[in-house]
């Protein structure tokens, strides 16, 4: 891979491409989904804690950017035609970005998923403890969805857990690519090339996409966060120290 060449780059923990072996499972910086659920009990009266536990923007991790923008209030609002200001440099210039948010409200313990493209007519996007069962004139709610299913897993004894996979506008829930996935993370395949094809699915027809993993292995509940764009390699090293 290039590292000025932002597309080809399939994995992004920062804004620069890889250059550094794996790490350990244990050293990914996202708080572990337990520490999260396991925290200091609150009053009933006060607005639970939000807690981002990961976040892309166009290919690219923007995880501590998005936490860091968490209110007093415990929300976030996103406008989404003015997003790549704040989000800078544009990662992906000329191309129609899309945001993923993964996060939960402690005391409450659903992890939720956040997934909109910028440019939408409603312009203001919210992330509040319940954005996902909102019923509003911009239809929100579509953009927002509860991870309900159990994390898909290769088997009985696999070693990694599938949390959400995203292609441009959709979630993918295909089980060849999940598998493939899965293998990949294991260590028991090689490099992929993250096409439409790969996904089984064109959810945005002739637009370039971004594609997100997020995922945990079985012997820890840290969450991992992978992403890239369209036609990229997701290879080794998948991500850096």
């Amino acid at each position: 891979m290039v590292s000025h060449n932002w597309e080809a780059a399939a994995v992004v923990d920062g804004r620069t491409p890889n250059t550094a072996p794996p790490e350990k499972a244990d050293a990914d910086p996202s708080p572990a989904y337990e520490d999260v659920v396991a925290g200091p009990s609150r009053s009933s009266n006060v607005q639970p804690r939000l807690r981002i536990l990961g976040a892309t923007w166009g290919g690219v991790n923007v995880t501590a950017e998005i936490s860091g923008m968490v209110g007093d209030d415990e929300t976030i609002s996103f406008n989404m035609h003015t997003l790549l200001l704040t989000l800078q440099p544009d990662p992906a210039p000329g191309i129609i970005k899309t945001l993923t948010v993964l996060y939960l409200y402690e005391d409450q313990g659903e992890i939720r998923l956040l997934n909109v493209p910028e440019f939408i007519p409603s312009i203001s996007v919210k992330i509040t403890p319940t954005a996902h069962k909102e019923k509003v004139v911009c239809a929100q709610p579509t953009y927002f969805s509860t991870l309900s299913d159990p994390a898909w897993t290769d088997g009985a004894d696999g070693q990694v857990e599938i949390i959400a996979v995203l292609y441009g506008t959709k979630r993918i829930k295909n089980p060849s690519a999940l598998q493939e996935l899965a293998r990949f993370f294991e260590g028991r395949r090689g490099q992929i090339r993250t096409t439409t094809a790969f996904f089984g699915t064109d959810p945005w027809i002739g637009f370039r996409k971004s594609w997100t993993v997020y995922f945990r292995f079985a012997s820890s509940r840290r969450i991992h966060c992978v992403t890239g764009m369209q036609d990229g390699a997701l290879e080794v090293p998948w991500t850096r120290s």
